[in-house]
């Protein structure tokens, strides 16, 4: 009961979170801020080797195993993506002293014998589309997906409200369904992680990549949380703000 309750004590209490040597890790703050909130509407934007995939892939397998008959969907933008955090599913799966039964176990998919069900999807309007009101959705690496994806998920919850879509991404330049959600939904519980808060970066690391080859611009974006213009955008997003500037005078040119 109490690991259904609690997330972040299952993770824990089971040593579910390792690492490279098999030895258990512990959640940081902002992870377990993410495990443990029961908002609706989430979108994390964060730095790159967050842990983007390991706390997806935590999210379904927690709400499949405590809740029956969930339907819980990975999504990403490539099928090797999909895979990837699927084989983190199975990682999970296998650290278990007590696994639950399968019924199903597919190369992306799994039916626990409570009725539940692990879906890892690639991040495609067309690959989404035949399922309905999930549970949990998460997509992976968000900025990367198309807009089609987004349009398409949201009818799914028509049917269940209370299903829950979950964000995460690193950004990836001022245009798609993750920017604008970012910069101007409401209701969205927004969360960002950047890399110097993180406890497994050093900062001899951090310095090294800001000064990089790739230059503070590709810093800013991967290990920041900023949106930066794309390559060859004559307009970024900021300048196109001020300028719906309602204030700025207009100065007229000319004379009949």
């Amino acid at each position: 009961m109490t690991y259904a309750l609690d997330p972040v004590k299952w993770v824990h209490g089971l040593g579910l979170l390792q690492d490279k040597q098999g030895n258990p890790c512990q959640l940081d703050q902002t992870q377990q801020e993410i495990l443990r909130s029961n908002h609706r509407r989430i979108i994390v934007n964060c730095h790159r080797q967050w842990g983007k995939s390991t706390i997806s892939s935590l999210l379904c397998f927690h709400r499949a195993l405590f809740v029956k008959r969930s339907l819980c969907l990975l999504v990403a933008p490539s099928l090797r993506q999909s895979s990837e955090i699927f084989r983190k599913i199975l990682d999970t799966l296998h650290i278990l002293d007590s696994p639950p039964e399968l019924e199903e176990d597919t190369r992306l998919s799994l039916k626990l014998s409570n009725g539940s069900r692990i879906v890892s999807l690639p991040g495609s309007q067309r690959t989404i589309r035949g399922f309905s009101a999930p549970d949990i959705v998460v997509i992976d690496e968000a900025a990367l997906a198309e807009d089609e994806l987004f349009d398409a998920l949201m009818p799914m919850f028509a049917t269940n409200p209370k299903g829950r879509l979950i964000l995460c991404s690193t950004p990836w330049g001022q245009a798609g369904f993750f920017f604008k959600l970012w910069t101007e939904a409401e209701g969205w519980l927004k969360i960002k992680a950047i890399a110097a808060d993180n406890p497994r970066i050093t900062p001899e690391y951090l310095e090294a990549q800001r000064n990089g080859p790739n230059g503070p611009l590709y810093f800013a974006q991967n290990f920041e949380g900023e949106f930066m213009p794309a390559e060859g955008q004559l307009i970024s997003e900021k300048m196109w703000q001020r300028s719906l500037d309602p204030d700025i005078e207009i100065i007229e040119f000319g004379s009949d």
